[in-house]
């Protein structure tokens, strides 16, 4: 009797240190909190990042229904680059989004932060939303043909031949000063395709001296700002991005080309 009893006291005490173990395991893996991670019942939290992984203060983050359209609640990011948006309860799945205003060269650009877990959740999920700043990268949805980077609209002059063949024109952007997130830029070598010859999409948002040359020639193109006051042709042409000045060309900048 006295053996059996030392073999069940023995194994009370093995099954404890194990559940002991496992919860150990639970809250302290990688030094990470335990299952909800630091979520808080009935709000939304996150933090937000720039390209480089800092804190990123000043960022908007707001929340919107997937049944009752509609945008809810919008916070700004903290010193720290976290936030927290409180969810009304018992109305369903929410999903949250993020966007950054930035000065940059005298314009002003909306920048959409890109979300490390784009899933909808309840207010009952103590939700943990993160967010960082993508100089390029496609956006989420894969069904829309949508980057972080700007867009540069391709015009081949009308007033002269040739050239139909755009997607085999290689042009070079070179960064003029530091990118939009102060980082330096790398020197850009980009050809459009037959599918989508007249854009050259997801480049880096800063300033760019801009060149061209027909790549089956070897022929040095006129290139000009398709978009300026007046369309004045050169062997290059430096230019910014549109900002938020032109809601349907933000983000982009029109470059027109022809044979010098």
């Amino acid at each position: 009797m006295k053996q059996t009893a030392k073999a069940m006291t023995n194994a009370i005490v093995l099954i404890a240190s194990s559940l002991l173990t496992l919860t150990a395991c639970d809250t302290q893996k990688d030094g990470a909190p335990g299952p909800d991670k630091g979520g808080k019942s009935g709000y939304l939290v996150g933090k937000v990042t720039d390209p480089q992984g800092n804190p990123l203060v000043g960022a908007t983050i707001y929340t919107d229904n997937t049944v009752f359209k509609g945008r809810g609640a919008e916070v700004t990011t903290a010193s720290d680059g976290t936030y927290q948006v409180q969810i009304p309860k018992d109305l369903g799945q929410w999903v949250s989004k993020g966007y950054i205003i930035k000065q940059y060269n005298d314009r002003v650009y909306k920048i959409v932060l890109d979300p490390e877990n784009p899933d909808s959740f309840t207010a009952e999920e103590k939700p943990i939303r993160n967010f960082q700043w993508k100089l390029t990268g496609h956006v989420p949805d894969l069904s829309l043909d949508l980057y972080y980077g700007g867009t540069a609209e391709l015009f081949r002059d009308p007033n002269v031949e040739g050239l139909q063949d755009s997607e085999n024109i290689e042009f070079t952007f070179t960064p003029v000063g530091p990118l939009i997130d102060g980082s330096t830029g790398k020197t850009l070598k980009l050809q459009s395709n037959k599918l989508n010859r007249n854009f050259l999409k997801d480049i880096p948002i800063g300033r760019y001296k801009i060149s061209a040359v027909h790549k089956p020639t070897g022929e040095p193109l006129l290139v000009a700002d398709a978009w300026g006051d007046d369309v004045n042709y050169g062997s290059s042409v430096t230019l910014d991005f549109i900002g938020t000045e032109s809601y349907s060309r933000s983000n982009t900048m029109g470059v027109a080309f022809k044979k010098r």
